[in-house]
């Protein structure tokens, strides 16, 4: 099957989607024959030229940390595709504080984005994959997050976003088995450290934090949005088929800890 051909007729939906991860991920999986339909509470006045006004793109205003703005959302998505086959879950926030001085506003509202939108937009969309007929592979959908290298390890002043991306894996975990007998695949992402968000501001602002990279990666550079979104196009693909509960780790070797 050719590339273009990979993701055809397939509907995704990711929330987050404004952002440099989101905007990647679009374009891999419209290259690949994908509808795509972006979830952010930013505007889509953000997008990319190749994003605004790309027939197989849709904007859709959405808070995730609202629940009735997701449901809205799912809602058009439907009314305009009659499906959704995918959902990406990648809205995400991050407060760096040292454990001693974490102010619990930062850690609330980490959680609130990280966790609990990820859940109401995972539960929203598993609830509409359910009413949706198997393919002949057996798949009513596919409900994907954006983990983290450090759901499983330590990170300096990461307590908030680690401790969000940990509950994630495991919420992960828990749906995959429940969803396996209806014909719902859940898995995650793992990225390592990614040149884009804020983890790029800090990077270009902060010599410290610069310098904990140059340390943390064994292939030495940052990580690209695009290495993410070519993680994704695999997941949403039927390639991924007889993946669920698993973490998909791209990370650059992060997890390995680097060694003189």
């Amino acid at each position: 099957m050719n590339e273009s051909e990979r993701l055809s007729n397939c509907v995704v939906a990711i929330t987050g989607g404004c952002g440099d991860i989101g905007q990647a991920t679009a374009l891999r999986l419209i290259r690949e024959g994908a509808k795509v339909v972006l979830l952010d509470r930013a505007s889509d006045g953000s997008l990319g030229a190749d994003l605004r006004g790309n027939p197989s793109v849709t904007y859709i205003p959405c808070d995730v940390t609202d629940r009735a703005s997701v449901e809205r959302a799912v809602a058009k998505i439907v009314g305009q595709h009659q499906k959704l086959d995918v959902l990406i879950a990648n809205a995400g926030m991050v407060a760096n504080e040292a454990f001693l001085d974490v102010n619990i506003s930062n850690l609330k509202a980490t959680m609130e984005v990280n966790f609990f939108g990820a859940f109401h937009a995972a539960q929203v969309a598993a609830r509409q994959m359910m009413k949706q007929p198997l393919s002949d592979r057996g798949v009513r959908g596919k409900i994907l997050f954006t983990g983290s290298w450090v759901q499983d390890m330590p990170w300096p002043e990461g307590t908030s976003y680690i401790a969000s991306k940990g509950a994630l894996k495991m919420l992960a975990k828990v749906m995959a088995q429940e969803l396996a007998a209806q014909g719902i695949r859940v898995n995650i992402l793992t990225p390592g450290i990614v040149m884009a968000g804020l983890s790029k501001k800090i990077y270009e602002a902060d010599p410290t934090f610069r310098g904990r990279v140059a340390e943390a990666i064994p292939l030495n550079d940052m990580q690209t949005a695009e290495s993410v979104a070519d993680g994704y196009a695999f997941l949403c693909s039927s390639d991924s088929d007889y993946m669920t509960g698993a973490s998909l780790l791209i990370d650059g070797g992060c997890s390995l800890v680097k060694r003189k």
